[in-house]
Formats: C-alpha cells, structure tokens, sequence
C-alpha cells in the first residue's frame, strides 16, 4: 500500500511539474487578435503541447484571468494592462500586437460621423473601445452619451433593441452587423497602425517561463510574416477560424494588422490613452511607461 501511494505522489509531481511549464494564454474568443496564434498552432509554427489556450468573451474577464495569476500571458487591449500597473499589479506589456481593428457602428439612419453628435453609443468599460471612442470624441469635437456594457453580445443586443444608438466595436463582429447598420468610422483613419491589443504577462511568468514567451513571441512573428505574405493564406485563415467569407475576411483584415515590439512611438500613444482613463476617474495613480512595459531578450 506505502508503495502505492509513492507512486501516485511521484506520477502527480511530474504531472505538475509538466503543467507547470507549459504556457498558460488567454485569448477574447470573438476577437481576431489571436489570428496569428491560431495559425501558428495550426500548422505547428508553435507547438500545442507546449500551451494551454483558455478562452474568454471579453477583454475585462482576461484580465481578471491574468492578475489573478489563472492564466500566465493574454492578447487583450492594452487599456487593461495600464490599469493594471497603476493599481499595482506584477503585469506588464511584452510586445505590441494588434493594431487597428476598431470602429464605430451605427443604426440605419445615422449616416455620417458628425450625425452621432448628441446619440447614445455603447462601450465596454475601460476598454480601448471606450477610451477611442473618447479621443475620438474630442478630436472631432462631437459629445455623446457613454452606455457601458460588460460583453460584446450585450453590445449588439442594445444596438439592435435600440437602446443605443452607435457602438464602439471590433472586427470582425462589426462586419457581422454591417448589413444592416452603417459604419461610418475607423479610428485607425486618425491614428493609423495605433495600438490595440498587447501580449500582457505576469511577471511570475516572465520570471519562471521566459524561454517559453520568448519561444511564444517568435512564433508569433514568423505567423505575421505568412499571414503578410500570402494575403490568400490569411483570407482562409480568416475564415477557417472565425467562420467569415468574403468579402468580409478581406474586409477584416483590411482593417486589421499586427506588428509587434514595442516602437517608442505607440508608446507615447497608449500613455495618451492611459491620461484619459485617469480623466475619466478609471485610474487614480499615474504610472510611468517603465513600470508598464518589458521587453523579453
């Protein structure tokens, strides 16, 4: 019986210890920000056995996921890890990502941007939906009423109820509502290539599995490369994992890119957009770009 139970001890240590150093990522499911990763993992760029994939709704669950230390990496927008490190949480913002990807979403009538002036739009708190939406508020100097929800599908749901009038939303769910709302902006038309989504991690993770996210990171650069490469490729890709056909893949990533690092001058915009959160009463601690950012060598 002694022996017995040493067995099972020793085969559950090694299965913890082989848990233990696989990558923990999560992702936004609806979201096409994982698009290289899935394409990655598809065709063994990187491989699964060595990542466990969790999949969450929205960008404010995967953050919860992320300082609670149940997921050690995420692709999510940016505003959440800036939020995090002024609250004082061990995350930081490993390589840019997304870019792009976002716009606003209106009912039929509404044909024009400056037709918004004074309407409802939805947002999710916190989000880079929100904080676009505000910078775009004040550079077009046009007010509108925030409504603020907790997931995209709550989102749409107001939108088609009419409880709200625009969205602040993502591809490619935008282009799922496209046939019969109007898009009538992209914030990638004032600030083009900017920021969106981030590869945030925990620093427990930095510390203990950096051949792992370095490994990670270069197999998500040599996925962009493809997917830049062969624009058919990523068309399929497009459509094999979000089940899109054209011309809405094409339009998808016509408003989508992804380019990683982290270029001084995205780094100035994500500070611009993190004053604007404190504006808005979502922060109360200013933080300094070298507490938010961490490149991995």
């Amino acid at each position: 019986m002694k022996k017995i139970l040493i067995m099972m001890i020793i085969i559950m240590l090694g299965c913890s210890y082989k848990d233990g150093y696989k990558l923990i990522v999560g992702i936004i499911k609806p979201s096409l920000n994982h698009l290289p990763l899935d394409f990655a993992l598809a065709i063994d760029i990187l491989d699964r056995e060595k990542y466990i994939i969790k999949e969450f709704t929205s960008g404010w669950e995967t953050n919860e996921a992320l300082i609670s230390g149940k997921i050690d990496i995420a692709i999510m927008p940016f505003t959440y890890t800036w939020l995090d490190a002024s609250n004082g949480y061990k995350v930081r913002i490993i390589s840019f990502f997304e870019r792009e990807s976002d716009g606003i979403i209106t009912h039929p009538d509404i044909k024009k941007l400056d037709h918004i002036q004074g309407k409802r739009i939805g947002v999710l708190r916190a989000s880079t939906l929100d904080i676009f939406a505000e910078i775009m508020s004040d550079d077009h100097n046009i007010e509108m009423e925030f409504v603020y929800f907790r997931t995209p599908m709550d989102m749409a749901a107001a939108l088609y109820s009419g409880e709200v009038d625009a969205l602040s939303y993502y591809v490619p769910s935008i282009f799922k509502l496209a046939d019969e709302y109007n898009i009538v902006y992209w914030y990638g038309d004032d600030y083009p290539f900017h920021t969106c989504c981030d590869i945030s991690a925990t620093e427990d993770a930095i510390n203990s599995k950096g051949e792992l996210i370095q490994n990670f990171l270069n197999g998500l650069e040599f996925a962009i490369k493809e997917l830049n490469r062969h624009a058919e490729l990523a068309y399929k890709a497009v459509e094999e994992f979000f089940g899109l056909y054209s011309p809405y893949s094409e339009n998808s990533l016509h408003h989508t890119k992804y380019v990683m690092g982290l270029d001084e001058i995205m780094k100035e915009f994500e500070l611009n957009a993190f004053n604007k959160m404190i504006e808005k009463g979502y922060g109360e601690h200013p933080v300094k770009p070298e507490n938010v950012y961490f490149e991995i060598k």
